[in-house]
């Protein structure tokens, strides 16, 4: 009469294996656990929605002032704080511009003149107060795409555009 079964391989029993690493994989995840607990803070959740958008300008010009406007079909109560993120190609870092979320209209003024570029690269979020975040412009895959626009010498671009309709 057969009791029980044994394994004929010359391997390690996987029982062995797994009831050493318990001990340290739970201490490993209890220490992990502890930590998260401590920080309290919720994590952004990005997104892409027909909610939140912008129409970039096809041309801007180094010699006229322009404005970056920004769209939120968000009601304002639930919005926590509105945001325009740019550099240009002399600065090295992105420069927050905040906007009051109770405001009609989300626009920045930018003027060449007085900070010259060649280049503005920009994009907005919107951050909810449930903590839920949303960005302009993204992708299909929801990844953050900011805008490159090159601040173009307007005689040049009309020159240039003259020339290609004859």
């Amino acid at each position: 009469m057969t009791i029980g079964i044994k394994n004929a391989l010359l391997l390690p029993q996987p029982k062995t294996l797994i009831i050493k690493q318990i001990p340290i994989l739970l201490a490993v995840l209890f220490l992990s656990a502890q930590e998260i607990d401590s920080l309290d803070f919720k994590m952004p959740k990005f997104s892409f929605t027909p909610k939140v958008f912008h129409h970039p300008d096809r041309v801007l010009f180094n010699s006229r002032a322009f404005e970056l406007e920004v769209f939120s079909k968000y009601p304002r109560e639930e919005m926590h704080s509105v945001s325009l993120f740019y550099k240009t190609d002399i600065m090295p870092r992105y420069m927050e511009v905040p906007f009051d979320p109770l405001d009609k209209r989300y626009v920045f003024r930018y003027d060449p003149k007085e900070k010259p570029a060649n280049k503005i690269t920009y994009f907005f979020t919107v951050t909810l107060k449930d903590g839920a975040m949303f960005a302009t412009p993204v992708d299909s895959t929801g990844q953050l795409e900011p805008i490159t626009k090159y601040l173009l010498n307007p005689a040049e671009y009309f020159k240039k555009r003259a020339s290609l309709r004859n």
